[in-house]
């Protein structure tokens, strides 16, 4: 499932163990709550949520707290306990808050508009015709998954009889263009937020695991993706490059 945008984006909506979730610790920050995560948390939790069926602790990859020492304490929550700590909070930013996520669930559970679906498909017919017989396979474009992963998009891009780049060569290009950025101690790639804002990224959140070393749980570094609209945006960009 890809990272939902209604709209605009407040608090990220994620994918987690195979089902929708979002971070206690950016809501927490969306918030504004005054008392610090970790003693915020259990209060929430007393309401009447189930561990493992409402939330699941995780520990942020690469995220280590300001003094040192262990990652911070996060929890991955569905979207009906964020609906519902948000309004316990009885403040404007928790009604803002329960609002944004009612949004979210509605566009998940929104089936994709056939005369969308054909508009697109005749679009890409249309372009199709424009693009030599080694550039094809871009209709693909058109499919219901809607994103793809960078070794993916490189193949799609690598139609293009003007255009030869591999997955990792891709990685570097958006982080040229300033879409993506290096983090942590093991320097894996994160998505600047505008770019999944306006449409041309996607994050997924692995499932977590449990480090054999300390024992905890951890919560990789979010998986990047690429829509449809950002693999035509890279496409142009490409184009250009090999025309300069």
């Amino acid at each position: 499932m890809q990272h939902i945008v209604p709209n605009k984006q407040l608090i990220p909506i994620i994918e987690h163990d195979g089902k929708t979730a979002v971070s206690l610790k950016d809501l927490h920050e969306f918030l504004e709550v005054s008392t610090q995560l970790k003693d915020w948390a259990p209060r929430m939790f007393e309401y009447g949520f189930l561990e493992g069926q409402d939330y699941v602790e995780v520990s942020l990859k690469n995220e280590r707290n300001p003094k040192g020492g262990r990652p911070s304490r996060n929890w991955a929550v569905t979207l009906d306990m964020a609906k519902e700590v948000s309004m316990i909070q009885r403040t404007d930013k928790g009604k803002q808050a329960r609002q944004y996520f009612i949004e979210a669930e509605k566009r998940l559970n929104q089936p994709l508009d056939e005369l969308e679906v054909a508009e697109r498909y005749v679009a890409e017919l249309r372009r199709n015709r424009e693009l030599t017989p080694k550039a094809e396979a871009w209709d693909t474009l058109a499919g219901a998954k809607g994103d793809y992963s960078v070794e993916e998009a490189a193949k799609m891009l690598s139609r293009d009889e003007q255009i030869s780049i591999g997955r990792n060569r891709l990685f570097n290009f958006m982080g040229e263009l300033g879409w993506i950025y290096r983090w942590g101690k093991r320097q894996s790639w994160h998505a600047y937020q505008p770019q999944v804002d306006n449409g041309r990224l996607v994050l997924r959140i692995a499932s977590a695991f449990q480090n054999q070393k300390t024992g905890e749980m951890e919560l990789p570094a979010p998986t990047i993706r690429i829509t449809a609209k950002g693999v035509e945006v890279l496409r142009t960009q490409l184009l250009k490059q090999e025309a300069a």
